[in-house]
């Protein structure tokens, strides 16, 4: 898969920005709201972003944001972690319990299942080739990626490419329908979720945060253009007298280049010259207030990106303020997301498997299994750390954080059971 850069757009219409093509650089504007509009159409395909890019832009975010791509790697493994079966129904015969077992492999559920999911997370929609023989039993499920699906405005006929960037061989296909099953032995079985105010493309929820997650990833390539080039100049140099030849200078400037980057942080420059008035002035410049904006910023990227995904930052390993990181703290984290977010995900994968059994005509269902995450292990392992900590703190301290904390976060650190 290619990894694009971005450059702005010039909307047609309200002058806004857009960010998806893959030539050029971000920067101004919001990415969080892709250009789409039905006027704006290329041989009457609706186009996805002002140059047709825009799902483009949500796998590049994926990809260069560590925070972001976390958080989606862990709702997939929160949601499919547990692994999953195909529960024949209560009227199967034998012969339905086959076909059953066959859809696995035709529908090879074990490789597609997590490709499928991703893309809900990426994407909110999902995409899948039927292939079904002359009397219109299904033969094989292929997967394809949501970012090469494009459609038209009544959604009647769907464009694959496997490089919009470019444009060539676009393949027309139909979406499944009954209707269309009568002519067709190839149809696409779409999956997208509702979003209001876009009738054509989905947008997932995550995106209000995209401009946060462009910056997560430009904060590390920042960082590291700091480390090893310096961003601003650490200290200014004066030489008492002009160089006296274009030698000299160039061996000076080779001298300062050898002490730059992170390899050779710590060591000593030496300077020898005859007489203080031959010896360079060095003015240090301070740079305390750039860490603190690294710092700032971190944090601002670290709170929006997982509020867009409604998932709290000590799941993450993000210490939150307020919240001493213990056990009971991480338990009931994962209580509220796995209600908020992991069952109704769950329920999400359910349906798009089933929707593709009930086509295969076959008696049975996917069912996804329970996974905890959080389990008793890591929550007793998290108040010994917590413990220790508090060990290697002075009484005072100590103390101070104790009082902190509610009775029941107390009783449930030393591992006593509230009496009843």
């Amino acid at each position: 898969m290619a990894i694009f850069t971005f450059k702005k757009q010039q909307a047609v219409e309200d002058k806004t920005m857009t960010f998806s093509t893959p030539f050029g650089n971000i920067g101004n504007g919001n990415l969080s709201l892709p250009y789409v509009a039905n006027s704006l159409t290329q041989n009457q395909m609706v186009l996805f972003g002002q140059d047709n890019l825009y799902p483009q832009l949500l796998v590049q975010m994926f990809y260069t944001s560590p925070l972001h791509n976390a958080i989606c790697n862990f709702k997939v493994n929160s949601v499919l972690g547990g692994g999953f079966e195909l529960v024949k129904d209560i009227t199967a015969t034998t012969s339905d319990d086959v076909n059953l077992r066959a859809m696995r492999g035709i529908m090879r559920l074990d490789e597609n299942i997590d490709r499928m999911f991703l893309d809900i997370i990426i994407h909110a929609r999902c995409y899948f080739i039927l292939h079904f023989s002359d009397d219109k039993a299904l033969l094989r499920v292929e997967y394809i990626g949501a970012e090469k699906v494009r459609t038209n405005e009544d959604k009647s006929v769907y464009y694959l490419n496997n490089d919009w960037s470019r444009g060539l061989a676009t393949r027309t296909i139909k979406p499944y329908t009954r209707e269309n099953l009568r002519s067709e032995t190839k149809l696409l079985f779409c999956y997208e979720n509702m979003c209001a105010g876009q009738d054509i493309y989905p947008i997932p929820n995550y995106t209000t945060a995209l401009n946060w997650a462009f910056l997560d990833g430009e904060m590390s390539v920042l960082q590291k253009e700091y480390i090893v080039n310096g961003i601003f100049p650490s200290f200014v140099m004066s030489f008492p007298q002009p160089f006296k030849s274009d030698e000299e200078k160039t061996k000076m400037k080779q001298t300062i280049e050898s002490g730059r980057g992170a390899r050779n942080g710590g060591k000593i420059i030496t300077f020898v010259g005859r007489g203080v008035d031959s010896i360079p002035k060095i003015d240090t410049i301070p740079v305390s207030q750039l860490d603190n904006a690294f710092q700032n910023t971190t944090e601002s990227i670290d709170s929006k990106i997982c509020q867009a995904h409604t998932i709290d930052p000590i799941l993450m390993g993000i210490r939150v303020s307020g919240k001493l990181g213990s056990g009971s703290d991480i338990k009931q984290a994962y209580t509220i997301y796995e209600k908020n977010v992991v069952m109704p995900l769950r329920r999400e994968v359910e349906m798009v498997v089933n929707s593709l059994l009930n086509i295969a005509r076959v008696k049975g269902k996917l069912v996804v299994k329970d996974y905890q995450i959080i389990n008793e292990e890591i929550v007793d392992g998290s108040n010994k750390e917590m413990i220790k900590s508090l060990n290697s703190m002075s009484p005072i301290v100590a103390t101070k954080i104790l009082d902190a904390m509610s009775e029941d976060e107390v009783i449930s650190l030393v591992g006593l059971k509230r009496s009843l």
